[in-house]
């Protein structure tokens, strides 16, 4: 295990969603497409924040080393990856059906006649739920509120820089809409994109973040509704899923606190490696405060498989990405995972068990930095086929052999929990329901001496989510709660 440098990554923020419980899979007809099938999607999303601590002149080398994708408005990309098979479901709703859905500004508009059918579809299943809508008068009035941590620290010098941060599963369209089943009990209105995406706006600007980490974005939807985040002082990049996948990830930033650097994406289909067969991703920014230029911030959100029988996936997922991040940010606990571990060879993709490339750790030792061509991962936006993989490496991996596969895994990140997951009485907090109300949707950061959690957005008890009934609701856009923390970061002190 490597020790901790002062090149290193000293401040990282992780939001996770992860599923441990019960599934039902199920089939049922497709809206869109008669007579075919679906079944339940596998999903978990995460999103990671940190600062990093890097001389002025490496910070320029890395900016420079590989090739970005400084974007102004989100654009769609293929993901085009027609000679790799991989596990992946052809969801293709066609264009008429409402999960393409209409231009923000008919959001309050009622009457839509591609969902007439739809909505036909659960009036019988529906009326019975009906009766048991949201009474607002059951919810607690700290429900939803700003708690304080009680941590605010005072600053012998400099004003440290205050920044909220959200995570949001926002609930992709065509989901909800390939997997009705899941929704039965909730009334057919508040299922409509044209109503959930004015509630959703609504409820993003009220908690009002500096960094929005969005995960089950519809990439159909971005230039219709997700592209008013631009108009009100925002900008954003956005990852879509690789094979057949129609939703990915976005991470938007007040244009007016936060510049980007960078940012990277991560693919978790590995031709190499048989347990990475699956569509998520991963994608992560490097932001310089404009308030203090020396200190930047790191961002990465992803969406890991949702299987809870797929822990061994999971983890495997997780570890590419903290290898990923180990390398963009540059910023030791070690881990027994061998009843999650398969037989596959991490050496043929050259990923430690400290979630660390090969060739990162072996020219972080020279004092260079690492191209993503340097490494032995696959990413459809840099590489066309697979034999542009580098071979450069391989005559290295053996002679490091110790480092891979050893069934115990750690990374370089101290991070912690925005949440308490259970409170002080006891009780536990839920973000969504899945079969009962539990948590699976997380914050992480890194903890350190320059940035504290100041407040975050209280997450309500099992108990209290029964007063909503099933979401998405008459308040309540998704079926997932926004988790948000709100955090100061002391500028680092020159020292020259």
């Amino acid at each position: 295990m490597q020790k901790l440098t002062d090149r290193f990554c000293r401040y990282l923020l992780l939001t996770s969603n992860y599923f441990n419980s019960r599934t039902h899979i199920r089939k049922y007809s497709h809206l869109s497409c008669k007579r075919k099938s679906c079944c339940t999607v596998d999903r978990v999303q995460i999103s990671i924040f940190g600062q990093i601590y890097i001389p002025s002149q490496q910070v320029q080398s890395y900016a420079n080393a590989k090739p970005t994708l400084r974007l102004k408005r989100l654009t769609l990309k293929s993901n085009n990856l027609n000679k790799i098979k991989q596990m992946s479901e052809p969801w293709q709703p066609t264009p008429n059906h409402v999960s393409y859905g209409g231009q923000f500004v008919e959001i309050c508009s009622d009457d839509d006649s591609a969902t007439e059918a739809w909505q036909e579809n659960y009036s019988r299943e529906s009326t019975s739920c009906a009766s048991q809508s949201l009474n607002s008068s059951n919810i607690p009035p700290d429900f939803r509120v700003w708690e304080s941590t009680g941590k605010t620290t005072k600053y012998n010098s400099g004003n440290p820089l205050r920044f909220r941060v959200l995570s949001y599963n926002v609930l992709a369209q065509y989901l909800l809409e390939c997997h009705p089943y899941l929704y039965t009990q909730c009334t057919p209105r508040n299922l409509k994109w044209k109503i959930r995406a004015a509630r959703l706006y609504d409820e993003i600007l009220k908690l009002a973040p500096d960094i929005l980490c969005l995960q089950e974005v519809q990439a159909s939807h971005l230039n219709s509704f997700y592209s008013k985040f631009e108009k009100i002082g925002y900008s954003g990049i956005f990852k879509r899923k690789t094979g057949h996948r129609h939703d990915g990830c976005a991470i938007y930033f007040k244009h007016s606190l936060f510049e980007m650097q960078d940012t990277v994406s991560v693919e978790f289909y590995q031709p190499e490696l048989p347990i990475l067969n699956r569509d998520n991703i991963g994608m992560m920014v490097k932001l310089v405060p404009r308030h203090c230029p020396d200190t930047p911030i790191v961002v990465v959100t992803t969406h890991l498989l949702y299987n809870p029988k797929r822990t061994d996936v999971r983890l495997a997922q997780m570890q590419l990405l903290l290898a990923e991040i180990d390398r963009f940010a540059y910023f030791d606990n070690g881990r027994d995972a061998s009843p999650f571990r398969d037989s596959s060879d991490w050496k043929k993709i050259g990923v430690t068990d400290n979630c660390q490339h090969l060739s990162v750790l072996l020219n972080r030792s020279k004092g260079l930095p690492t191209d993503f061509c340097m490494t032995k991962i696959y990413n459809s936006e840099y590489r066309s086929n697979l034999s542009e993989l580098e071979d450069g490496s391989v005559s290295r991996d053996d002679e490091y052999g110790e480092l891979f596969n050893s069934g115990a895994l750690g990374h370089c990140f101290n991070l912690v929990s925005v949440y308490d997951k259970v409170k002080h009485d006891g009780s536990h907090e839920a973000t969504t329901f899945q079969d009962y109300w539990v948590t699976v949707d997380y914050i992480y950061f890194s903890c350190c001496s320059s940035m504290k959690l100041v407040e975050r957005l209280r997450l309500p008890t099992a108990a209290e989510c029964q007063a909503l009934g099933k979401l998405p609701n008459d308040v309540y856009a998704s079926d997932h709660l926004a988790l948000g923390g709100t955090f100061e970061l002391k500028p680092l002190m020159s020292s020259l």
